[in-house]
């Protein structure tokens, strides 16, 4: 007798009688949402890690994965969480809708027995320290982890060398995630996945299915590749050492000690049932504001902990309060910005701010007058204006000529200190703060601005300048390099763009190119 099999346009009418029943009620036709659920259900990996976006279904179609061999009545599967009390709310609560009906609820033991003796248990992972004592020698065909960063990177090997069985069918092993820091083993395990500029998983990577073989103890002792044969060539001495040759005979190799793995994330636009059940969901996320809203909704991968701070509100602090640090050259500087943001310009004598300007909503020929009148007064030449180039400051291109263009992009002076010129006039300025070389002219200090992102308040540039101080920050980066956040990450980090503080860094450029000396620099 063989597997009944269905044709897809039947499974589709299927899916569209789910999303055709009114909220509450019961769905009797388990199968997966297109996309990512179905997607979770085809990858042949040894082990599979979902996740990323939130509302995405991770949950639901982990306990799908067991359904496969509900008819072999020796077939057991664990679906564990960190902490007991989670189970009730997480993995048991979604289970009721999806094995109700089809197998019978032990709940004082979380357990589903289905009528072929399968059976589905939920436990928990509370101390670890037992974890290798309560699994040692046991055989569990599949495994389904729920919240993969709660647990430890050494319990979920200890896991997965029980993930075996005798029944003869292909083992599953399962874990979900949301996004968590750099710091935590998962998004080390994961990185191939990430993009490091972005924070993001890459839409090509998603599902791509990889190899890797574990020869330490750490999670950096791991030969990675596209192939078990580029796995092997790395971690040959180690395999060699331990492979029995006897187990050729009966058709065995080498690459068996190789694990595949593929890691898929999660898409809240699949999960269709989801979005008709709650349709408020993601407003509730988004009304989380700033940071938190655009990575859970985003999937925002190493933002806890992926960056370091660079300037304190003493700092700044300092520069609002230091003695004029002029030296008689006078340059402004643009952060160029014509809709939403703020459009700001600064007037400098040497490392002394005494005049700024900030425009909210100008046109482009609004904004050329502008510019145009303030190097005006403050009698400062087009050839030491210098302005953003990027996206809208092309407006300026024509002109100002012969003013500086600011590429944040650009390659920086020594590619092997800084990630780009930005980055680069980012420490300088930032050294220069901190040592007291920059300073605000008193009439600045409390003078008051009408921005966009403060609605209706007046705030004095003091104010502004320490409101965007936390958007200025290192990324954590492998490579060693002196590297800012993005600014899409600036942004979640103030939940704005820092106008201001760009424009103040930008200067920088004045002194990283007049030889990085300010006496060389002559007024005009």
């Amino acid at each position: 007798m063989g597997m009944e099999v269905y044709t897809r346009e039947y499974v589709e009418t299927l899916r569209e009688d789910n999303l055709s029943l009114p909220p509450g009620s019961k769905m009797y036709n388990i199968i997966p949402q297109t996309g990512f659920q179905e997607k979770v259900l085809t990858c042949d990996a040894d082990v599979l890690i979902i996740g990323g976006k939130r509302g995405g279904g991770k949950t639901a179609v982990m306990e799908l994965v067991p359904l496969e061999y509900i008819e072999n009545p020796l077939f057991t599967c664990y679906g564990f969480r960190k902490e007991e009390k989670d189970i009730k709310k997480g993995l048991w609560n979604t289970s009721k809708q999806i094995y109700t009906g089809y197998a019978t609820p032990k709940e004082s033991y979380f357990t589903w027995e289905f009528p072929s003796g399968a059976k589905v248990i939920f436990e928990h992972l509370q101390n670890e320290n037992e974890i290798d004592r309560r699994f040692r020698g046991v055989e569990i065909p599949c495994m389904l982890i729920d919240e993969l960063p709660q647990i430890s990177f050494k319990t979920f090997f200890t896991l997965l060398a029980s993930n075996r069985n005798g029944l003869g069918i292909k083992n599953k092993f399962v874990a979900s995630c949301n996004p968590v820091s750099r710091k935590n083993w998962v998004y080390k395990f994961i990185s191939w996945y990430i993009d490091e500029n972005t924070n993001q998983i890459i839409k090509e990577r998603s599902g791509v299915t990889r190899y890797f073989y574990k020869y330490g103890s750490d999670i950096t002792e791991i030969a990675w590749g596209d192939s078990k044969e580029e796995v092997y060539e790395k971690a040959k001495a180690y395999i060699d050492m331990i492979y029995d040759e006897r187990l050729s005979d009966s058709g065995g190799s080498k690459y068996d000690l190789i694990t595949s793995f593929c890691f898929i994330e999660g898409e809240y636009a699949d999960n269709k049932i989801f979005r008709k059940k709650d349709p408020n969901y993601l407003g509730r996320l988004a009304q989380q504001g700033g940071r938190q809203s655009i990575k859970d909704i985003n999937g925002i991968w190493g933002d806890d902990e992926e960056s370091e701070a660079l300037l304190t509100s003493q700092d700044i602090e300092l520069m609002f309060n230091n003695t004029p640090q002029t030296t008689g050259f006078r340059t402004a500087v643009a952060d160029v910005a014509l809709t939403l943001d703020n459009f700001v310009i600064g007037a400098f004598n040497g490392k002394h701010l005494y005049d700024i300007e900030i425009f909210t909503g100008v046109g482009s020929e609004t904004a050329k007058e502008k510019v145009k009148n303030f190097l005006k007064r403050n009698n400062i030449r087009k050839e030491n204006f210098l302005f953003d180039l990027n996206g809208i400051g092309q407006y300026l291109v024509e002109p100002f000529s012969e003013s500086q263009k600011f590429n944040n992009n650009s390659r920086a002076s020594n590619p092997e200190i800084w990630g780009n010129l930005k980055s680069e006039c980012a420490e300088q300025w930032v050294t220069d703060v901190k040592e007291g070389k920059y300073s605000v002219d008193p009439n600045l200090k409390n003078r008051k601005f009408k921005t966009p992102y403060f609605k209706d308040l007046l705030l004095t540039l003091e104010d502004l300048v320490t409101s965007e101080r936390p958007a200025l920050k290192r990324k954590i980066v492998t490579n060693g390099k002196y590297t800012l956040i993005q600014k899409y990450d600036m942004k979640i980090q103030i939940g704005h763009s820092p106008d201001i503080i760009e424009m103040l860094l930008m200067h920088a450029y004045f002194t990283k190119h007049n030889n990085n000396n300010d006496e060389n620099l002559e007024a005009w």
